[in-house]
């Protein structure tokens, strides 16, 4: 009699739990003011920007990363740190119209968007005449190195000088090694079009020196604690006779700021003396169309997100009736709940045999994760550096779940062979020891959090002076529940299939290691773009979305140093299809379990 009442309470469970996925995100919503603006060129004139220059990537795409770069350091420069969250961006949008671009300012009030909206679209039409001034610039460096090979030369002029002091420092390297060209290139003769080009290359160019340094400062003033000296360059110095990484840095710095010198001395010619300065909105092979004020904010729609979040767990609510009427789940799951105290038993006797014999016995699950990370960070940071921000951290909610995932699945594919004798002497419900499996190693997981977040706390307070914690840190028992629903449903399926194929417990030794480097722990997903492959990994290895949620829960988005990762909640759609990914392993797991169980003890 009690089985309707349990179904009703598992339907109002779903409901519950899908409210409580979705509520959260859906109420804090920002309220948000769209604006567009338009960046427009000369197809005939730049259409080569159309093309590919790397694998699913044109030149277009550059073009727009480089003006989001630009963009982006610009805002930290007046100390701007909203740009790039959510509610405060810029979007390019591709029109259907070659040579026309949508440019959108997202931001929390209706000048603020249109701002931004305005910005980007100065930024774009920049980048996409500094992708053709590239070229002229090439031709005018060719032009000078045949001169110097020619022995008859001229007197040169003084844009000839300065366009030799940038080859002599290599001031604007080029995707392809700079040649000679034999046909006469002078500023003087350019017509205006060109010389716009060749000017904005030339910014282009100094913005990337300029944020180059502004990274390498950064990078110095945390290895040399110089941020706040008042003698800074001789603190620098000093610290780099000391510190191998930071004379190297400091050398690199150097000689960056000389190319930059040589970029400004160029680009000061060709504004005050050739007259290329830049009006946007004047017609031209590039031009800006202003964006408009907005004069509502964008719907948020949380009636209708928070109706869809009831529906999708009433929905599924009635299928897991449906089908526990079917498998007789429910009545599985009470007999497991009778065995609570053999679970809990086993999780005991598991956690004490691993520390049995040690001097700092539970001290260890602090411990043990602290030292990899330790490992990690010393060999990014040193040997080879990564450039993120804040990296203990971006590496330790990256590696604590990923010890749970692979501990669970070594642990649990030895789980039914390992208990042989227990298995012939006892009846109990074989998906018992699966479970303890998970069980003992998510406890170990839950007792070495305090030591994550100590080390969250500790790098945020000596690297930015505060805390940058986040209500997003809430997420973390949804995801915790996620990966172990998860996790459940693999070790069930290796463990029943390594009573009947032994090998698969050496294996497995091999598949998580690879496992692991096709996992975002160590490196950010983010760095090979969003391509077919990057989708890929998303959606066959649900740990490597998982690993993401841990990341933009706990850390935000990777970021270069001197910049401030942002922790906010990750996106429903994409925590749907985890959260379905992970039952279905978990259905699964069990399904298999449930089918080979009765001849464990015939082949133990």
């Amino acid at each position: 009699m009690l089985r309707p009442y349990l179904h009703f309470l598992w339907v109002l469970l779903c409901v519950a739990g899908a409210l409580a996925a979705t509520a959260p995100r859906a109420l804090s919503q920002p309220l948000v003011y769209y604006a567009s603006a338009e960046a427009r060129f000369d197809v005939g004139r730049y259409g080569g920007i159309y093309g590919a220059v790397s694998p699913g990537k044109t030149g277009l795409d550059v073009a727009e990363g480089d003006a989001l770069e630009a963009l982006r350091q610009d805002a930290l420069a007046r100390r701007e740190l909203r740009f790039g969250l959510p509610s405060f961006l810029v979007q390019y949008i591709p029109a259907a119209e070659r040579g026309h671009v949508l440019v959108r300012g997202v931001a929390p009030t209706a000048a603020e968007a249109q701002s931004l909206a305005n910005a980007g679209a100065v930024e774009l039409a920049r980048q996409v005449r500094a992708a053709g001034g590239r070229e002229i610039l090439r031709n005018m460096l060719g032009w000078e190195l045949w001169l110097s090979l020619d022995q008859r030369e001229a007197a040169p002029g003084p844009f000839d000088l300065l366009l030799r002091e940038i080859i002599r420092a290599q001031a604007f390297p080029m995707s392809r090694e700079l040649e000679p060209f034999s046909t006469p290139r002078e500023v003087s003769t350019l017509p205006l079009e060109e010389r716009l080009d060749l000017a904005r290359a030339l910014e282009s160019r100094y913005d990337l020196w300029r944020f180059a340094i502004n990274t390498r400062n950064a990078t110095l003033d945390a290895l040399c604690t110089s941020a706040s000296l008042p003698a800074r360059e001789a603190a620098l110095a000093t610290c780099a006779k000391a510190i191998p990484q930071a004379a190297v840095e400091l050398d690199v710095r150097d000689r960056e700021i000389a190319r930059l010198r040589a970029i400004d001395a160029a680009l000061q010619y060709m504004l005050s003396t050739q007259g290329a300065r830049f009006d946007v909105d004047a017609p031209g092979a590039a031009q800006r169309i202003p964006a408009a004020l907005p004069t509502a904010p964008e719907p948020r729609r949380i009636p209708e997100l928070i109706g869809l979040a009831v529906l999708f767990g009433l929905a599924f609510g009635i299928v897991g009736v449906a089908v526990d009427r079917s498998a007789h789940l429910m009545a599985k799951a009470e007999e497991i709940w009778r065995y609570r105290e053999l679970i809990r038993n086993l999780v005991l006797r598991d956690l004490r045999a691993r520390y049995k014999g040690s001097a700092l016995g539970y001290l260890w699950t602090q411990l043990a994760p602290l030292g990899m990370m330790l490992v990690y960070v010393v060999v990014f940071s040193t040997l080879m550096p990564s450039g993120i921000a804040q990296f203990p951290v971006f590496i330790i909610v990256g590696l604590m779940p990923w010890n749970y995932a692979a501990e669970s699945v070594m642990i649990g594919t030895r789980s039914v062979i390992d208990s042989a004798a227990l298995i012939k002497k006892v009846y109990f419900p074989r998906e018992v020891l699966p479970l303890v499996s998970v069980l003992s190693s998510l406890t170990n997981f839950a007792l070495s959090l305090p030591m994550m977040f100590a080390v969250i706390i500790l790098v945020q307070l000596t690297t930015m002076g505060r805390l940058n914690l986040a209500w997003s840190f809430a997420y973390l028992p949804v995801l915790i529940i996620i990966q172990t629903a998860m996790l459940a449903g693999v070790a069930m399926l290796l463990g029943a299939v390594a009573v009947f194929f032994r090998d698969v417990v050496h294996l497995m030794g091999i598949v998580v290691n690879i496992w692991f480097f096709l996992t975002p722990v160590i490196y950010p997903l983010s760095n090979f773009g969003d391509g077919l492959m990057v989708r890929l990994i998303r959606w066959l290895n649900p740990m490597a979305s998982l690993i993401e949620f841990y990341r933009e829960s706990l850390y935000g988005s990777a970021v270069a140093i001197g910049q401030i990762p942002t922790p906010g909640v990750p996106a429903l759609s994409s925590l749907l299809r985890v959260s379905v990914m992970a039952l279905v392993i978990l259905v699964a797991g069990y399904w298999a379990f449930e089918r080979t169980s009765g001849r464990f003890g015939e082949e133990i």
